[in-house]
């Protein structure tokens, strides 16, 4: 089976990848960590090459999530694969977690304040929201 860690550029990707890593080595499964570029960062990353030229430069979305994980692939023991998605992250992510059958997803989360999570969504909060699987959550550290 597949224990799913959602990482970005974020400092805390490395504790969830960790952490999902921990998972696997219990359950004798796999990591797949898995990124999402939202449309419009695409977009604006792909106009940005477009204006500059720029070739082989290959996926956009691809690179980003080798990116976000480049610092600590090498520390996770568990086999990994690294995934990216295009689109609303929260959808992606249990759209992901769905086709692999993931046991478990683990991903970030942060103190927000009621107002912060009415205006402005959250990723963690999508997930919870729209997965029936178990869910790890790994607060920031300040």
């Amino acid at each position: 089976m597949v224990i799913l860690a959602a990482v970005s550029e974020s400092e805390q990707s490395r504790e969830i990848a960790l952490e999902a890593d921990a998972l696997a080595a219990a359950f004798d499964d796999e990591v797949h960590l898995i990124h999402v570029t939202d449309e419009s960062e695409y977009t604006r990353t792909v106009e940005r090459q477009s204006e500059s030229r720029q070739e082989g430069s290959g996926d956009v979305a691809e690179a980003a999530a080798a990116e976000a994980v480049e610092d600590f692939l090498e520390e996770l023991d568990a086999e990994t694969k690294v995934v990216s998605r295009i689109g609303t992250p929260g959808k992606k992510i249990v759209e992901y977690a769905d086709e692999v059958d993931a046991r478990y997803l683990v991903i970030g989360g942060r103190s927000r304040s009621p107002v912060g999570k009415a205006l402005f969504g959250s990723v963690t909060q999508s997930v919870l929201l729209n997965t029936e699987r178990p869910v790890v959550t790994i607060t920031a550290s300040d």
